[in-house]
């Protein structure tokens, strides 16, 4: 895996991004900790509109089937 600064010499949109995110700390638009809280707070929101799909295993699919059956029947 690629540690941050050789991303940043070999990636071109990663560095324009890191660039860019030094360029608002330089011109004091945001401390560096308001830059961290928005680039967290980007990916929680992202997380938030792009859930994963969750894996479930078979067998707790068949016992979900069968607990659904079973109350099926009992109404």
């Amino acid at each position: 895996m690629n540690t941050p600064s050789k991303k940043y010499q070999n990636d071109v949109e990663y560095r324009q991004l890191v660039d860019t995110l030094e360029s608002f700390i330089a011109k004091a638009q945001y401390t560096p900790s308001e830059m961290r809280e928005a680039v967290i707070l980007a990916c929680i929101n992202h997380e938030m509109r792009n859930p994963r799909p969750v894996m479930i295993d078979r067998r707790a699919w068949e016992a979900l089937r069968v607990l659904e059956e079973f109350s099926e029947d009992n109404e």
